[in-house]
Protein backbone atom coordinates (compact mmCIF):
# COMPACT_ATOMS: atom_id res chain seq x y z
CA UNK A 1 0.00 0.00 0.00
CA UNK A 2 1.52 3.24 -1.10
CA UNK A 3 1.95 5.73 2.13
CA UNK A 4 -0.06 8.38 1.86
CA UNK A 5 2.47 10.72 2.89
CA UNK A 6 4.65 14.06 2.19
CA UNK A 7 7.72 12.37 1.64
CA UNK A 8 10.90 15.21 1.90
CA UNK A 9 14.41 14.68 1.39
CA UNK A 10 16.67 17.20 3.41
CA UNK A 11 19.60 18.59 3.70
CA UNK A 12 21.55 20.95 6.42
CA UNK A 13 20.80 23.77 4.44
CA UNK A 14 17.05 22.94 4.07
CA UNK A 15 16.06 26.19 4.39
CA UNK A 16 17.23 26.52 0.71
CA UNK A 17 16.41 23.93 -0.84
CA UNK A 18 14.73 24.08 -4.27
CA UNK A 19 16.28 27.73 -3.51
CA UNK A 20 18.17 29.40 -6.73
CA UNK A 21 20.78 31.70 -5.63
CA UNK A 22 18.78 34.27 -7.75
CA UNK A 23 15.39 33.65 -9.13
CA UNK A 24 15.65 32.40 -12.73
CA UNK A 25 14.75 34.34 -15.60
CA UNK A 26 11.96 33.12 -17.48
CA UNK A 27 13.20 33.11 -20.99
CA UNK A 28 10.40 32.80 -23.52
CA UNK A 29 20.13 21.57 -25.78
CA UNK A 30 17.46 22.06 -28.48
CA UNK A 31 15.92 25.28 -28.29
CA UNK A 32 17.69 26.50 -25.42
CA UNK A 33 20.71 28.95 -24.37
CA UNK A 34 23.31 28.41 -22.01
CA UNK A 35 22.95 28.20 -18.22
CA UNK A 36 23.98 29.20 -14.83
CA UNK A 37 24.39 26.65 -12.13
CA UNK A 38 23.48 29.55 -9.70
CA UNK A 39 19.88 29.06 -11.12
CA UNK A 40 19.88 25.39 -10.85
CA UNK A 41 22.21 24.17 -8.01
CA UNK A 42 20.67 21.30 -7.41
CA UNK A 43 22.00 20.02 -10.82
CA UNK A 44 24.85 17.41 -11.17
CA UNK A 45 26.87 15.70 -13.83
CA UNK A 46 27.46 11.92 -13.55
CA UNK A 47 31.11 10.66 -14.97
CA UNK A 48 32.12 7.76 -16.10
CA UNK A 49 35.84 7.32 -15.76
CA UNK A 50 36.21 10.74 -16.28
CA UNK A 51 33.31 11.66 -19.22
CA UNK A 52 30.33 12.52 -19.21
CA UNK A 53 27.80 9.91 -19.01
CA UNK A 54 24.36 11.61 -17.40
CA UNK A 55 22.50 14.58 -15.43
CA UNK A 56 21.45 14.07 -11.89
CA UNK A 57 19.77 16.24 -9.20
CA UNK A 58 20.49 16.14 -5.69
CA UNK A 59 18.18 14.89 -3.04
CA UNK A 60 19.81 15.06 0.14
CA UNK A 61 23.79 15.66 1.14
CA UNK A 62 24.30 12.41 0.29
CA UNK A 63 22.02 11.25 -2.72
CA UNK A 64 21.65 11.74 -6.09
CA UNK A 65 18.64 11.45 -8.12
CA UNK A 66 19.08 9.83 -12.32
CA UNK A 67 18.12 7.80 -14.56
CA UNK A 68 18.40 4.19 -14.67
CA UNK A 69 19.00 3.76 -18.38
CA UNK A 70 22.27 5.40 -17.93
CA UNK A 71 23.73 2.65 -16.07
CA UNK A 72 23.37 -0.24 -18.84
CA UNK A 73 26.82 -2.28 -18.81
CA UNK A 74 28.26 0.25 -15.90
CA UNK A 75 30.40 -0.33 -12.94
CA UNK A 76 29.79 1.73 -9.81
CA UNK A 77 33.85 2.07 -9.50
CA UNK A 78 34.38 4.35 -12.41
CA UNK A 79 31.67 6.29 -11.41
CA UNK A 80 32.00 10.50 -10.31
CA UNK A 81 29.21 12.46 -10.07
CA UNK A 82 30.61 17.15 -10.47
CA UNK A 83 28.75 20.09 -9.80
CA UNK A 84 29.32 22.97 -11.74
CA UNK A 85 28.44 24.05 -15.27
CA UNK A 86 31.82 24.38 -16.47
CA UNK A 87 34.18 22.57 -18.88
CA UNK A 88 35.35 19.22 -17.72
CA UNK A 89 38.94 19.66 -19.53
CA UNK A 90 39.78 23.34 -18.09
CA UNK A 91 38.36 23.67 -14.98
CA UNK A 92 39.19 22.00 -11.47
CA UNK A 93 36.11 20.53 -10.91
CA UNK A 94 35.67 18.76 -7.15
CA UNK A 95 34.57 14.87 -8.33
CA UNK A 96 32.72 12.31 -5.55
CA UNK A 97 32.99 8.86 -6.32
CA UNK A 98 29.91 6.63 -5.97
CA UNK A 99 29.48 4.36 -3.40
CA UNK A 100 26.05 2.55 -4.31
CA UNK A 101 24.23 2.79 -7.17
CA UNK A 102 20.69 1.69 -7.06
CA UNK A 103 18.19 1.25 -10.22
CA UNK A 104 14.89 0.28 -9.59
CA UNK A 105 14.38 -3.62 -9.66
CA UNK A 106 11.28 -3.56 -12.53
CA UNK A 107 13.38 -1.11 -14.68
CA UNK A 108 12.77 -2.68 -18.11
CA UNK A 109 15.36 -1.29 -20.44
CA UNK A 110 13.63 -2.22 -23.72
CA UNK A 111 11.12 0.01 -23.18
CA UNK A 112 12.50 2.67 -20.24
CA UNK A 113 9.86 1.54 -18.00
CA UNK A 114 10.65 2.32 -13.99
CA UNK A 115 13.76 4.11 -15.59
CA UNK A 116 15.04 5.90 -12.33
CA UNK A 117 18.06 5.08 -10.29
CA UNK A 118 19.62 6.94 -7.05
CA UNK A 119 23.55 7.19 -6.87
CA UNK A 120 24.47 7.13 -2.52
CA UNK A 121 27.88 9.06 -2.73
CA UNK A 122 31.20 7.87 -1.04
CA UNK A 123 31.14 11.67 1.14
CA UNK A 124 28.57 14.49 1.08
CA UNK A 125 29.16 17.78 -1.10
CA UNK A 126 29.31 20.71 0.75
CA UNK A 127 25.96 22.61 0.30
CA UNK A 128 25.37 25.96 0.16
CA UNK A 129 24.40 28.39 -1.67
CA UNK A 130 25.83 27.11 -5.10
CA UNK A 131 24.50 23.49 -3.90
CA UNK A 132 21.12 22.98 -2.89
CA UNK A 133 18.65 20.16 -2.85
CA UNK A 134 16.01 19.91 -5.00
CA UNK A 135 12.20 19.98 -3.68
CA UNK A 136 9.73 16.57 -5.05
CA UNK A 137 6.19 16.79 -4.87
CA UNK A 138 2.94 14.49 -5.04
CA UNK A 139 1.57 17.04 -6.65
CA UNK A 140 1.01 15.04 -10.52
CA UNK A 141 -1.63 17.65 -12.10
CA UNK A 142 -0.05 19.40 -15.16
CA UNK A 143 -2.29 23.15 -14.35
CA UNK A 144 -0.89 23.49 -10.95
CA UNK A 145 2.42 23.90 -12.51
CA UNK A 146 4.61 26.96 -14.40
CA UNK A 147 7.96 27.95 -15.43
CA UNK A 148 9.31 24.47 -16.53
CA UNK A 149 12.93 23.86 -17.47
CA UNK A 150 15.16 21.33 -18.29
CA UNK A 151 18.96 21.31 -17.81
CA UNK A 152 21.84 19.53 -19.11
CA UNK A 153 24.80 19.10 -21.42
CA UNK A 154 23.52 17.57 -23.83
CA UNK A 155 24.39 18.02 -27.86
CA UNK A 156 22.04 21.14 -29.05
CA UNK A 157 21.45 20.09 -32.21
CA UNK A 158 20.87 16.93 -32.88
CA UNK A 159 24.03 14.03 -33.98
CA UNK A 160 26.30 16.75 -32.82
CA UNK A 161 29.30 16.73 -30.22
CA UNK A 162 28.16 17.27 -26.45
CA UNK A 163 28.07 20.68 -24.86
CA UNK A 164 30.84 21.64 -22.63
CA UNK A 165 28.31 23.96 -20.19
CA UNK A 166 25.28 24.04 -18.69
CA UNK A 167 22.19 24.35 -21.10
CA UNK A 168 18.47 25.36 -20.17
CA UNK A 169 15.48 25.06 -22.17
CA UNK A 170 11.68 26.36 -21.33
CA UNK A 171 9.29 23.77 -21.34
CA UNK A 172 5.92 23.42 -21.43
CA UNK A 173 4.08 20.39 -19.41
CA UNK A 174 1.73 18.48 -21.75
CA UNK A 175 -1.12 15.98 -20.92
CA UNK A 176 -0.41 12.53 -20.78
CA UNK A 177 -3.15 11.90 -22.93
CA UNK A 178 -2.25 14.11 -25.69
CA UNK A 179 0.92 12.08 -25.82
CA UNK A 180 -0.20 8.76 -26.04
CA UNK A 181 -1.94 9.03 -29.04
CA UNK A 182 1.55 9.71 -31.21
CA UNK A 183 3.72 8.04 -28.92
CA UNK A 184 1.84 4.66 -27.49
CA UNK A 185 4.67 3.31 -25.53
CA UNK A 186 3.66 5.53 -22.75
CA UNK A 187 3.18 4.33 -19.13
CA UNK A 188 1.18 6.07 -16.86
CA UNK A 189 4.49 6.58 -14.51
CA UNK A 190 5.86 8.83 -17.66
CA UNK A 191 4.88 12.84 -18.58
CA UNK A 192 5.86 14.54 -21.43
CA UNK A 193 6.72 18.09 -22.02
CA UNK A 194 8.42 19.90 -24.39
CA UNK A 195 6.75 21.40 -27.48
CA UNK A 196 3.95 19.89 -29.76
CA UNK A 197 5.09 22.58 -32.46
CA UNK A 198 8.80 21.36 -32.41
CA UNK A 199 11.97 22.80 -31.88
CA UNK A 200 12.22 22.60 -27.64
CA UNK A 201 13.34 19.20 -26.35
CA UNK A 202 16.29 17.30 -24.55
CA UNK A 203 18.62 15.51 -26.77
CA UNK A 204 21.51 12.83 -26.44
CA UNK A 205 23.59 13.40 -23.45
CA UNK A 206 20.69 14.94 -21.46
CA UNK A 207 19.50 11.51 -20.16
CA UNK A 208 18.88 11.74 -16.24
CA UNK A 209 18.87 15.35 -15.68
CA UNK A 210 16.59 16.91 -14.33
CA UNK A 211 12.53 18.83 -15.15
CA UNK A 212 11.83 21.25 -12.72
CA UNK A 213 8.64 23.62 -12.55
CA UNK A 214 7.31 25.81 -10.15
CA UNK A 215 4.30 25.97 -8.02
CA UNK A 216 1.67 28.30 -9.60
CA UNK A 217 0.37 29.11 -5.98
CA UNK A 218 4.03 28.80 -5.09
CA UNK A 219 7.21 30.72 -7.54
CA UNK A 220 9.97 30.66 -4.83
CA UNK A 221 10.70 27.15 -4.57
CA UNK A 222 10.94 24.93 -7.61
CA UNK A 223 10.10 21.05 -7.48
CA UNK A 224 11.24 18.15 -9.90
CA UNK A 225 8.87 16.71 -11.41
CA UNK A 226 10.44 14.56 -14.05
CA UNK A 227 13.21 12.99 -15.26
CA UNK A 228 14.95 12.85 -18.80
CA UNK A 229 14.53 9.68 -20.17
CA UNK A 230 13.92 9.22 -23.45
CA UNK A 231 12.23 10.85 -26.65
CA UNK A 232 11.80 9.43 -30.70
CA UNK A 233 14.34 12.28 -32.02
CA UNK A 234 15.00 15.72 -30.69
CA UNK A 235 12.49 18.44 -30.78
CA UNK A 236 10.08 16.95 -33.28
CA UNK A 237 7.19 18.46 -34.16
CA UNK A 238 4.26 16.16 -32.17
CA UNK A 239 6.61 14.16 -30.54
CA UNK A 240 7.80 16.10 -27.00
CA UNK A 241 10.83 14.34 -24.69
CA UNK A 242 9.48 11.62 -22.17
CA UNK A 243 10.19 11.39 -18.37
CA UNK A 244 10.11 9.37 -15.49
CA UNK A 245 7.59 10.93 -13.22
CA UNK A 246 8.94 11.26 -9.87
CA UNK A 247 5.92 11.53 -8.08
CA UNK A 248 5.01 7.63 -8.66
CA UNK A 249 8.21 6.81 -7.08
CA UNK A 250 8.75 8.96 -4.00
CA UNK A 251 7.44 5.60 -1.87
CA UNK A 252 10.55 3.55 -3.98
CA UNK A 253 12.64 6.62 -2.78
CA UNK A 254 11.79 6.04 0.32
CA UNK A 255 12.24 2.12 1.05
CA UNK A 256 15.59 2.60 -0.97
CA UNK A 257 17.22 5.44 0.89
CA UNK A 258 16.05 3.69 4.16
CA UNK A 259 17.60 0.58 3.42
CA UNK A 260 21.01 2.27 3.15
CA UNK A 261 23.16 1.73 6.37
CA UNK A 262 24.97 5.11 5.70
CA UNK A 263 22.74 8.23 4.67
CA UNK A 264 19.36 7.02 5.20
CA UNK A 265 16.99 9.75 5.58
CA UNK A 266 15.37 9.65 9.23
CA UNK A 267 11.64 9.93 8.57
CA UNK A 268 11.08 11.71 12.04
CA UNK A 269 8.00 14.25 11.70
CA UNK A 270 8.24 17.57 13.46
CA UNK A 271 5.50 19.94 13.13
CA UNK A 272 4.91 18.49 9.71
CA UNK A 273 8.52 18.30 8.56
CA UNK A 274 10.92 15.84 8.36
CA UNK A 275 14.92 15.74 10.07
CA UNK A 276 17.70 14.19 8.27
CA UNK A 277 19.90 11.32 10.22
CA UNK A 278 23.15 13.07 10.32
CA UNK A 279 26.65 12.81 12.07
CA UNK A 280 27.10 15.49 14.30
CA UNK A 281 29.41 17.17 11.84
CA UNK A 282 25.97 18.28 10.28
CA UNK A 283 23.91 18.80 13.80
CA UNK A 284 25.21 22.66 14.23
CA UNK A 285 23.25 23.80 11.05
CA UNK A 286 20.11 21.72 11.30
CA UNK A 287 17.94 24.76 12.01
CA UNK A 288 14.83 24.83 10.28
CA UNK A 289 13.36 22.79 7.50
CA UNK A 290 10.32 24.71 5.53
CA UNK A 291 10.55 22.24 2.51
CA UNK A 292 7.63 21.28 0.94
CA UNK A 293 5.57 18.43 -0.75
CA UNK A 294 2.27 18.79 -1.53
Amino acid sequence: NILDFMMFIVSHYSNDVGNPLEKSEALDIIGGVPADIVDFPWQMRILDSGNHLCGGSILSVWWILTAAHCFKNKNKSTLEVVHGKGNLDTENLTKIKVDKLITHYYFVSWFYINDIALLLLKSPPNLGVKKVPICLSEVTDTERWRNCWETGWGTTIPKRSMETVLWKVNIQLIEWETCFPTMPLLTTSTLCAGDLQGGKDTCQGDGGGPLVCQKKTNTSKWYQLGIVSWGVGCGRKKLPGVYTKVSSYLSWIEKETKLSKRGMPRMSETEGLFLPSLTSRYLPQLLSFPLLLQ
